[in-house]
């Protein structure tokens, strides 16, 4: 199992950062390397579902994230399913000029001895992906 945990300091409302968080069309332009976005009627409400594609290393990876709990403005927690298995959670922690985010993922690739070959290549994909998409929602936020 593979594991990320990065955080970054935003000078925005919780509100503000939800939102990006929450919003398909947002998600797809913050989150690095995705290709699409699919989100049920429902989301974000326990029990709904996005969907989403991207490609590392010339291999797409699909997966559908259910959400298990969530607090608006605060705490959005996903199980994975798909080419990649596990749990994401994001965090919003409000600070005294703005919010703290924080990502932490824990997953294990699926495609047997090939899914756990390319593991430790996607795992670095994945971890510059989560910096950048922290930075891109920093930027978004305080535009």
């Amino acid at each position: 199992m593979q594991h990320i945990s990065e955080s970054i300091s935003i000078n925005a409302a919780p509100e503000a950062v939800w939102t990006l968080l929450t919003t398909p069309d947002l998600i797809l332009k913050w989150f690095a390397g995705i290709d699409s976005v699919q989100a049920s009627p429902d989301f974000p409400a326990v029990g709904s579902t996005i969907a989403g594609s991207y490609k590392v290393l010339g291999i797409e990876l699909k997966a559908t994230q259910t959400v298990q709990a969530m607090q608006p403005n605060s705490s959005i927690h996903y199980t994975l399913e798909g080419v990649v298995n596990g749990s994401q959670r994001w965090e919003i922690v409000p600070t005294g000029s703005g919010v703290t985010l924080s990502m932490s993922m824990d997953y294990s690739m699926s495609g047997g001895v090939l899914g756990k070959l390319a593991e430790p290549a996607v795992h670095q994909v994945n971890v510059n992906n989560a910096k950048q998409s922290l930075a891109n929602i920093k930027a978004m936020a305080e535009g």
